[in-house]
């Protein structure tokens, strides 16, 4: 009965709290310094429909330091398309040294929009311009 009450005390006490809090593992790319969209992770998003045309979608760049976003909006998950988008954003924002993509694996409808993406044909290109995926 004592030990319960000791141990219902130890719970609500703020200090004893902090102590036995478990050290969170943030990844270094997340708090080094680094200039703004230096690090990004891209996504896309939609599809949006538009009133007088085609279905469009949302190529969403987000800072993972500074915690920015860039929206690109494009007409086709194409990869001229794509690479075209990548283009302006670099022009726009700066080329980033790291891009972190999760390759639309993430949601089974996206994941048959985004087939349509030729990933190798963009990390190719990326290599060529020392952009670590």
């Amino acid at each position: 009965m004592l030990r319960k009450w000791y141990l219902d005390i130890q719970r609500k006490c703020v200090k004893c709290q902090r102590f036995k809090a478990i050290k969170c593992e943030v990844p270094k790319d997340r708090v080094r310094d680094a200039a703004t969209f230096e690090i990004v992770g891209v996504d896309l998003a939609g599809p949006l429909y538009l009133r007088k045309g085609p279905m469009a979608y949302i190529v969403l760049y987000t800072c993972a330091v500074h915690r920015a976003i860039h929206l690109e909006l494009i007409t086709s998950l194409t990869t001229e398309v794509f690479l075209q988008s990548l283009r302006r954003f670099i022009a726009r924002r700066g080329r980033p040294t790291i891009i972190y993509s999760d390759n639309g694996t993430n949601l089974k409808a996206a994941e048959r929009l985004l087939h349509a993406l030729d990933w190798d044909d963009i990390l190719s290109k990326a290599a060529e311009e020392k952009i670590q995926w």
